[in-house]
């Protein structure tokens, strides 16, 4: 009776109608969840919340996504022991390079409970909420990458990274550096990790992903102590850590020796990655140098007060540096209320100890208003010209839609 019954339901699943109804059914169990964890479930007891509806929420997603797997809709590769060994090294390189950076910039207590009981609800939740999403990726992953890996695996980083955002976090971002903060403590990372979890479950299913994945969370939830850093350095280390697994993960994919001739089973899980593996380094570079991470910062000029040295659209590069080491004929880059200024210095006085800059642009007729050390924002160190002009026809674009 159970195989007849099974033998029905396969049938079921198998047929054209519920294959085309494949996609529709994701999304709407990835919906689904979403509502459920970020809208439904703050409203009830702390408990039913975070150790029932949220875990229940994930595995109906995981569940969906299994289910279409099982029909046929998707496959998932068998994994190798390599490709296990591989998640393992990197879960555990990215734990080890927070704990290192903690030793070196500071630790700090844990906000999760530590009880045995607390410690039994939070693996829970942690292996429901890793067994639904790295499901769910794979179902699509595998579905989307037969016809477009590329595709596949940046929006099978880039979907599950959302899902774990409440929406209401997008409402408190008001201010640049708040938005900066933001991508780089949470999206950017979790995009890296996506990245590296979406090749994963490509290449083997979901179970190397959930084990690449548990690890650093693992270490998080149960460890006592944690990294005590800044979102600067966080983000850093969890960028480049899985984007590095990310480049040396392309090695298991097949490769092709001719259009026609494979080097395994003929499938288009040969397409290589990297054609586009350069976008991302430049794409995080270009992130970093705007945060000073690399101790300078770029910088366009949008006017004409500094010409003929400077013009609007050129590129400098700005570095930090003390006030006592600021000269008479620096260009100097210095906060005002409504924005950031560079001008050269003309002048420097010196009252009771205290430091005063008389800035005054190359175009201009007329000194600037005092400028104090602690609107200084560091000196020109190098000009390119006229680069700077994409990011000026953006800003107008910008300011021409809102």
């Amino acid at each position: 009776m159970r195989e007849f019954f099974r033998h029905r339901l396969l049938t079921f699943l198998s047929s054209p109608q519920t294959q085309r109804a494949g996609w529709p059914a994701l999304a709407l169990s990835a919906a689904a969840a979403y509502l459920l964890i970020y809208f439904l479930a703050p409203t009830l007891a702390a408990g039913v919340n975070f150790y029932l509806l949220q875990p229940l929420a994930w595995l109906l997603l995981g569940g969906v996504a299994a289910l279409l797997t099982w029909s046929g809709w998707s496959t998932w590769p068998r994994p190798t022991r390599l490709l296990f060994i591989f998640a393992l090294l990197l879960g555990l390189i990215q734990t080890a390079a927070f704990l290192l950076a903690g030793f070196i910039f500071g630790l700090g207590y844990s906000p999760y409970a530590h009880r045995f009981p607390a410690v039994l609800g939070n693996l829970w939740y942690l292996a429901a909420g890793l067994c639904g999403l790295e499901a769910a990726r794979a179902t699509f992953v595998c579905r989307l990458g037969q016809r477009n890996l590329l595709l596949a695996v940046a929006l099978g980083a880039l979907i599950p990274t959302l899902l774990l955002i409440p929406l209401g976090r997008w409402t408190t971002l008001n201010t640049p550096p708040e938005i900066i903060a933001f991508l780089g403590a949470h999206l950017l990372p979790g995009l890296g990790e996506g990245l590296v979890a979406a090749l994963l479950v490509w290449l083997g299913g979901p179970l190397p992903a959930i084990l690449y994945r548990a690890l650093p969370l693992l270490f998080e939830w149960l460890s006592p102590v944690l990294p005590n850093l800044t979102w600067l350095v966080h983000a850093f280390i969890g960028t480049l850590v899985p984007l590095i697994g990310f480049f040396y993960l392309q090695g298991f994919l097949p490769i092709t020796v001719g259009s026609n001739a494979p080097t395994e089973a003929p499938t288009t899980r040969s397409v290589s990655l990297n054609s586009w593996w350069w976008v991302l380094i430049i794409a995080l570079t270009a992130f970093w140098f705007n945060t000073g991470f690399f101790g300078v910062r770029p910088f366009v000029v949008s006017g004409y007060s500094m010409k003929p040295t400077l013009v609007a659209g050129d590129l400098v590069i700005v570095r930090p540096v003390t006030p006592e080491a600021i000269q008479i004929g620096d260009i100097i880059q210095f906060r005002l209320p409504g924005g950031s200024v560079v001008h050269r210095v003309v002048e420097i006085q010196r009252e009771n100890g205290h430091l005063t800059f008389i800035t005054q642009g190359d175009n201009n007729n007329v000194r600037d208003d005092p400028v104090t050390p602690e609107q200084v924002q560091g000196r020109v160190v190098l000009v390119i010209p006229k680069v700077g002009w994409p990011t000026l026809w953006l800003k107008q674009v910008v300011q021409w839609l809102f």
